[in-house]
């Protein structure tokens, strides 16, 4: 829990500093939809189940041809469930995970002059998986990014972003359950997709 806390601290620390470094940014408190994962071995999967996502993307800009640099934090809460066709031949609930998703990245604006603003973007950082039960360890995994959408400004200030991303991958480890004395260990990568949209604020001169 220390370190869940202290990584999301020096993240937010980190989209303050960008913030005020640059002349002009944009910011953009963003809502959507988080698709599940499934991993699968020999014998069953553990899936993360669908969830909503909240957070925040800084984009501040590098260059006159619509280059930025992007930071961006969001939350997810989702169930991890498991089917083990030996020991349980259902799906089964294990715990809730807490997932805090910090990427740092590069995105590319398109027809940076119009309204309409096509943009894509790769990305890097890291996840920190937090179980609700006490059981299971907290675990932060690297993550890379690949991010698509567009934006669509009604002023000079203020715009809509939507725009879908993918997250890959993220390692998985140590889930495991038992049945009758039995144990299974079992991990892997979890590649999840989501959908959100939210409001630009942009800033500077």
């Amino acid at each position: 829990m220390k370190l869940l806390k202290g990584n999301i601290i020096i993240a937010v620390v980190f989209m303050f500093i960008a913030s005020s470094a640059v002349a002009q940014l944009e910011i953009t408190p963003q809502a959507g939809y988080q698709i599940g994962s499934k991993y699968s071995y020999n014998g069953g999967f553990i899936k993360l189940a669908d969830s909503e996502q909240f957070g925040v993307t800084i984009d501040f800009d590098i260059n006159d041809m619509g280059g930025q640099i992007e930071v961006m934090y969001a939350y997810q809460n989702a169930e991890l469930r498991v089917k083990d066709y030996f020991f349980y031949p259902f799906e089964t609930f294990i715990t809730d995970v807490t997932a805090h998703h910090v990427q740092f990245g590069f995105i590319q604006n398109f027809n940076e002059q119009e309204a309409l603003r096509p943009f894509a973007g790769l990305s890097a950082g890291f996840t920190i998986f937090d179980p609700s039960d006490s059981l299971y360890e907290t675990r932060t995994k690297f993550t890379f990014g690949l991010t698509g959408g567009v934006k669509y400004f009604f002023t000079d200030r203020i715009g809509i972003r939507i725009q879908a991303q993918l997250l890959m991958p993220i390692e998985w480890g140590g889930v495991y359950f038992t049945n009758g004395g039995g144990v299974i260990t079992t991990g892997g990568t979890l590649v999840q997709l989501n959908f959100t949209g939210g409001l630009i604020f942009r800033l500077g001169e």
